[in-house]
């Protein structure tokens, strides 16, 4: 199995374990999970391999329609393994938004090491730093939205997660995710406090995380980018390079 194909099973197959049920349809596989109905990597459609032609954004939709609207879910997200550009200006036209994303692969040693501290922090601990850290941004418009996005840490815990932290004055202002697998590892969900952006902190727990993946036995080691945003270019110098470009199509409930 190549590289990028072992990405794919292994994401998938996390995405398996951390959603509560599954839903085959006409061009790939609904993940569904109604324990966390405002989390949408929790509820999707992905659409799997390559598309024929003929098929188009409104049937897609159409399918997010009937699958997430029978869940009672009001958002629509559909994810696709490849990039799909033909298919992006009707999806806007639907009122999707477009998510064009990267998958990097770390390759080489990083442009220069940190010295910030960061901890391995355990998921009682992690929570409600998670909850702080977002709990200010745009798209949360409740406490049961930080509720859910925090709390499925927990979820992930029990699917072997690790979570690390940068502190600054004993202020817990970075921090990212590792995920394992059997001689594979993700880097997932980087973020840092604004106000303490700029001070290396996001590149002190990515190179953690990288480090005990490959003290794990883990090659690749990977993480998903957003391709229109600047972390990619931080993870380029923390020496992660492009392997696969791939979108997904989201759109927000009428909330």
């Amino acid at each position: 199995m190549g590289e990028r194909d072992r990405i794919l099973a292994f994401t998938r197959d996390l995405l398996e374990r951390t959603t509560a049920r599954l839903e085959p349809f006409a061009w790939g596989t609904a993940y569904l999970d109604e324990r966390f109905p405002l989390r949408w990597d929790s509820n999707l459609l992905w659409v799997q391999g390559a598309l024929e032609e003929s098929v188009g954004a409104d049937e897609l939709s159409a399918e997010a329609d009937r699958i997430l609207g029978d869940a009672g879910l009001s958002h629509r997200n559909i994810v696709f393994d490849e990039p799909v550009e033909r298919l992006a200006s009707r999806f806007v036209a639907l009122g999707y938004t477009w998510d064009r994303l990267l998958t990097m692969v770390h390759r080489r040693e990083p442009d220069r090491p940190s010295e910030a501290m960061v901890r391995e922090v355990d998921v009682d601990t992690f929570v409600p730093i998670v909850a702080a850290s977002i709990r200010p941004e745009p798209y949360v418009t409740s406490e049961e939205v930080v509720e859910q996005l925090a709390g499925h840490r927990r979820v992930l815990a029990e699917a072997g997660a690790r979570f690390f932290v940068a502190y600054l004055d004993e202020v817990p202002a970075s921090r990212c995710e590792l995920y394992l697998g059997e001689g594979i590892a993700q880097v997932e969900d980087v973020a840092t406090l604004l106000g303490h952006r700029g001070l290396g902190l996001a590149r002190a727990v990515v190179l953690r995380a990288v480090r005990e993946a490959r003290e794990a036995g883990c090659d690749p080691v990977f993480l998903h980018a957003d391709d229109d945003d600047w972390p990619k270019h931080l993870y380029g110098r923390l020496g992660f390079e492009p392997l696969a470009h791939w979108s997904a199509f989201d759109r927000p409930g009428p909330a």
